[in-house]
C-alpha cells in the first residue's frame, strides 16, 4: 500500500518527516507517526488519559484512538484482518482507510508543492544572489580600478603642485628683484627729474635776471640820452678850458660819462647784491617734469 503510485508516507511530525516503510502509529485524527516520535509524545501508552496528537494537538482519550499498524502486511494478515466482519463494516473500514490515505496524500502533495515552491524560490534566489555577487565583484573591480586611477592622478597633481610651487617661488624672487630694480630706477628717475627741473628753473631765473638787467640798462641809456640832448653846446677855447679846470675840476664834457660810469657801477653792485627774482618760469617750461610717479613698488 505504501508503494502505490510511487508515494511514501512520512511521519507527520514536522521536525522528523521520516519515511515510513514498515511499522507506524496512526490516530483517529488521520495522522501517522514513526515509532520514535509516537513514543516521545506518549502515544504508545494506551492507559494514558492525557494523550494529544503532536500534529493537531487533538485529545486522544480512548484506547482505540491510537493504533499501531503494519505498512507491509503479510498475506495471512490481509486475509484475517477483516475476516468475520459484515460487508457494511468492511466497506466502512475501507472508506475510512481511503479517506485517511487521501488526507495523507493531499497533505503530502501540499507539502510537495510548498517544498517545490521553496526549492524554486531558493534556486531563483541563489541565481539572483549569484548574479548580484558577480555584479558586486564587477563593481568592486571597477571601483578599485577607478581608485587606482585617481591615486595616480593625485600623485601626478601633487608632483605638478610641487613644481608649480617651486616655479612660483622662483617667480616671487624674480619679482622682488624686479621691484628692487624698479625702485632704484624710479629713485634715479626722480633724482634726474629734480636735477632737470632745478636746471630749468636756474635757466629760467638766469634768463629773467638777464632780461631785467637788459631792460633796466636800456631805460638808463634812454635817460642818459635825454640828458645829453638837453646839455648846452657852448665851446671854449683851450686857454679858457685850462683856466676853468683849475677852478672847477675836469672838463664838463667828461662829466656825463663819469656820471654814467658811476651809475653803471652802482647798478652792477646793486645787481650783484640783489636777491633772485621771485618770478618762476612759464608752466610750459617745466610742466613736463611734474608728471606723477605711477610705477609699481
Amino acid at each position: 500500500m505504501a508503494q502505490v503510485l510511487d508515494f511514501c508516507l512520512r511521519c507527520n511530525n514536522l521536525s522528523c518527516r521520516t519515511a515510513l516503510t514498515e511499522k507506524a502509529v496512526v490516530t483517529t485524527c488521520s495522522h501517522i507517526f514513526c515509532l520514535r516520535c509516537a513514543s516521545q509524545a506518549g502515544l504508545s501508552q494506551s492507559k494514558s488519559a492525557a494523550r494529544q496528537c503532536p500534529a493537531c494537538q487533538s485529545e486522544l482519550p480512548n484506547p482505540d484512538d491510537v493504533a499501531s499498524t503494519l505498512l507491509t502486511p503479510t498475506e495471512d494478515y490481509k486475509t484475517s484482518v477483516l475476516s468475520g466482519l459484515d460487508p457494511t463494516t468492511i466497506v466502512e473500514c475501507a472508506g475510512r482507510a481511503l479517506s485517511f490515505w487521501a488526507y495523507q496524500t493531499t497533505q503530502e502533495m501540499y507539502r510537495y508543492k510548498i517544498t517545490f515552491y521553496q526549492d524554486h524560490l531558493s534556486k531563483t534566489l541563489r541565481d539572483k544572489c549569484s548574479t548580484m555577487g558577480k555584479q558586486m565583484d564587477q563593481m568592486a573591480h571597477d571601483a578599485n580600478s577607478a581608485i587606482e586611477t585617481l591615486q595616480r592622478r593625485i600623485s601626478e597633481l601633487e608632483i605638478g603642485q610641487e613644481q608649480l610651487q617651486k616655479k612660483n617661488q622662483e617667480l616671487v624672487g624674480v619679482y622682488r628683484d624686479k621691484c628692487k630694480k624698479h625702485a632704484q630706477m624710479t629713485n634715479l628717475y626722480n633724482l634726474l627729474k629734480n636735477r632737470a627741473i632745478r636746471s630749468q628753473i636756474q635757466t629760467a631765473v638766469s634768463d629773467t635776471v638777464a632780461q631785467a638787467l637788459n631792460s633796466y640798462g636800456a631805460s638808463e641809456n634812454n635817460a642818459t640820452a635825454g640828458l645829453d640832448s638837453q646839455r648846452p653846446t657852448t665851446s671854449l677855447t683851450a686857454s679858457q678850458m685850462s683856466n676853468f679846470n683849475q677852478y672847477t675840476g675836469p672838463c664838463n664834457d667828461h662829466k656825463p660819462k663819469t656820471q654814467r660810469q658811476h651809475k653803471v657801477a652802482f647798478h652792477s653792485r646793486d645787481s650783484a647784491m640783489m636777491p633772485p627774482p621771485t618770478v618762476l618760469p612759464a608752466p610750459r617750461a617745466w610742466a613736463q617734469f611734474a608728471a606723477p610717479n605711477t610705477g609699481p613698488c
